[in-house]
């Protein structure tokens, strides 16, 4: 696959993430089929929210969401990660506002390509992006706090899922009895800022559970909260990668009030950031 290339002519195996027998799942392969290439990977339950590229013309890509024949939530095993491509059948679904990119699935199979992260957040920057609060999902942004969580109206946002530059990033890592989670504070280019937005990039939120456990074994005087904020941190603003891709989550039946997550933070987690521990 070339450089900011997402399309390619290309009928790969079934050896696939799919739920079809292996028949169908053949006879699936000799249709017509997009390949996308996978962006965000994000924890959704007991399962994984996914969201796709595909390019539409020369510098000009769209987000979509592929959803498994049943839910919302693909289940583990699920073997792939961002930048991987893959060959899909989407369909138009009737769904919700601002969901509009959800996409009927019958499986993913896997091309045996990917992009690495360079390629990929160049790809990205052709897809939704913003570089201010409004234009994120194309409507006011509100908050119930003044140091609290964005939301946007599901009657007025226009799409739920979109990229952006930050300056600048600080976490915060909330313990619980039976449950670690984290959650960032972002600045934007345009000087303001995404307040308490919960981290919900798988790699991101297996990376917090490495260092809790290595943060323990070795009885540093510190906790997960201090090593990112001092460590981790410091590799993300030094990163030419810094890029994020902030989605909205399902609306609030009552409300209608769709909280802001962080979806994807490039540049991904690296095991070499461990060391300090």
């Amino acid at each position: 696959m070339q450089k900011g290339s997402l399309v390619v002519d290309f009928r790969g195996d079934c050896l696939a993430f799919c739920p079809l027998s292996t028949a169908n799942c053949r006879l699936l392969c000799k249709t017509s089929m997009l390949e996308i290439v996978l962006s965000d990977i994000t924890v959704m339950g007991q399962g994984y929210c996914v969201i796709g590229l595909e390019q539409l013309a020369p510098g000009s890509v769209r987000s979509v969401r592929p959803r498994p024949l049943k839910g919302f939530a693909w289940r583990d095993p699920f073997p792939f990660r961002r930048g991987a491509s893959v060959n899909c059948n989407l369909t138009p679904i009737a769904c919700a506002p601002p969901h509009l990119e959800d996409r009927q699935s019958t499986g993913l199979l896997p091309t045996g390509r990917s992009l690495g992260e360079d390629d990929l957040i160049q790809c990205l920057n052709y897809a939704e992006v913003s570089t201010n609060l409004k234009s994120l999902f194309g409507c006011a942004l509100n908050s119930d706090t003044r140091s609290g969580n964005w939301w946007a109206d599901r009657k007025e946002a226009t799409r739920s899922i979109c990229g952006c530059l930050y300056a600048n990033i600080w976490f915060h890592v909330i313990e619980e009895p039976e449950r670690t989670t984290l959650r960032a504070r972002m600045a934007l280019p345009s000087n303001e800022r995404l307040n308490s937005i919960p981290v919900v990039d798988r790699e991101w939120r297996r990376f917090l559970h490495q260092i809790a456990a290595k943060i323990k074994e070795a009885g540093r005087p510190y906790g997960a909260e201090q090593f990112l904020n001092r460590f981790i941190r410091r590799e993300l603003l030094r990163s030419l990668n810094g890029f994020a891709r902030i989605g909205l989550a399902r609306p609030e039946a009552q409300s209608g009030k769709c909280w802001l997550m962080l979806d994807s933070l490039f540049p991904q987690p690296r095991e070499e950031w461990l060391e300090g521990l």
